[in-house]
């Protein structure tokens, strides 16, 4: 990873990796990670995120300077925080598997057959007119305001309100799933099976669903 890249927030199965490239020292991290964490703070507010970090290897007071920042600036709940070990294990050459739930009810970010690297990130609310396509999967890192689309042939990840218009697995894939840390889309479609989000209450308040296909209907779910 070339430096000039900076830090990278990647999805996983647990929650979140943070890609740190070579070369940076512990300060360069501290400083960078507390401005990305606090852009973003009101996408984390309140949610519950497993992290890891991918990169050069910390101490001990580093590493706990590290989750202190993200617990003061993210306002999330860090379950837990570590470097990531199996980053650095060769590749195992395995047919790809279904994603599958883990004990949390929660869903693999990218199942089997979607590289997690095959991911586009957007670091903006996605306003009403904005059509956004990628062959892949989409994380928005901000959100998704009435008239706006995201169309993916992998998963969609929003990190705020969907209130726009979404297809995942667009390319027919029947496995991909919608997550929004606030769930009011106009439409939403997954391979070929569309349903409408019911007019229900505004709430402002986060409450993190996923939607995927079941027995051939879009089956919403808290996640």
């Amino acid at each position: 990873m070339q430096e000039g890249k900076g830090i990278v927030f990647k999805g996983n199965s647990e929650g979140l990796v943070i890609v740190i490239p070579e070369g940076y020292t512990p300060d360069r991290i501290m400083s960078e990670i507390e401005a990305k964490v606090s852009a973003a703070s009101r996408f984390f507010k309140g949610a519950r995120i497993k992290v890891t970090y991918r990169g050069p290897q910390l101490s001990e007071d580093d590493e706990a300077r590290f989750k202190a920042i993200l617990d003061e600036k993210s306002k999330a709940v860090i379950e837990s925080f570590s470097r990531d070990e199996e980053n650095r294990q060769p590749q195992k050459t395995e047919a790809p598997t279904a994603p599958t739930a883990t004990a949390a009810g929660i869903r693999r970010f990218f199942p089997g057959d979607i590289n997690e690297d095959n991911c586009k990130f957007i670091r903006s609310t996605v306003r009403g007119g904005t059509r956004i396509e990628y062959d892949g999967s989409i994380v928005v890192i901000g959100d998704v305001n009435p008239g706006g689309e995201i169309i993916a042939s992998g998963n969609v990840i929003v990190l705020g309100t969907l209130r726009g218009m979404v297809h995942a697995g667009a390319g027919g894939n029947k496995e991909a799933f919608v997550y929004a840390l606030s769930l009011k889309p106009t439409q939403i479609r997954i391979a070929e099976a569309i349903a409408r989000r019911p007019d229900d209450p505004e709430d402002s308040a986060l409450s993190p669903e996923i939607a995927t296909i079941r027995d051939g209907l879009i089956i919403v779910e808290p996640a």
